[in-house]
């Protein structure tokens, strides 16, 4: 019997896996492909971004425009700027006009309204835009928010008002 103290009969343990081991055949290949898998997974989803999304009205919540109170969600719209700030409005013709003057479209990242309809949230490039001095807005702007195009286009057709997108509206 060797009694030598680096014998692996006096060691039991030096044949298992231990941090720092050297690892070789089978262990080496089942090694690279699980790094290369947590690799592949963190560049494909630990790097986009999740989509913005709409931040609800709230309670005696004020324009950031014209600082009245958000009455009425109908008529609401908000958009995110680029460092992250919300911006919300009483009005689609507030954001338009804060979002032209005071901010530059180029600062922003998302523009959201509120379907006139359903009253849900939606994106500006999901939206239609029916415009009228008939349609008695929080601050007369005039101007409705369809995420249904004919929808939008029968109220345009009954009260003889514009149907515009985003970009018309903003230019």
């Amino acid at each position: 019997m060797n009694n030598h103290p680096q014998s692996s009969r006096a060691f039991p343990m030096a044949s298992r896996s231990f941090p720092g081991r050297r690892l070789s055949g089978p262990e080496i290949h089942k090694t690279t492909i699980g790094g290369l898998l947590v690799m592949a997974f963190l560049a494909l989803f630990g790097c986009t971004k999740e989509p913005l999304k709409p931040v609800d009205i709230v309670k005696d919540e004020l324009c950031t425009s014209c600082r009245n109170m958000i009455l009425e969600k109908r008529y609401a719209a908000e958009f995110i700027t680029k460092d992250g700030f919300v911006r919300k409005f009483d009005d689609i013709s507030c954001m338009i006009q804060h979002a032209k003057t005071k901010v530059k479209k180029e600062n922003i990242s998302a523009f959201f309204m509120v379907d006139f309809p359903s009253q849900q949230w939606m994106t500006a490039q999901e939206a239609k835009f029916v415009r009228s001095d008939k349609f008695k807005t929080p601050k007369d702007g005039g101007i409705l928010a369809f995420k249904d195009a004919a929808k939008a286009q029968a109220l345009a057709a009954q009260y003889q008002a514009q149907l515009l997108t985003f970009d018309e509206l903003m230019k």
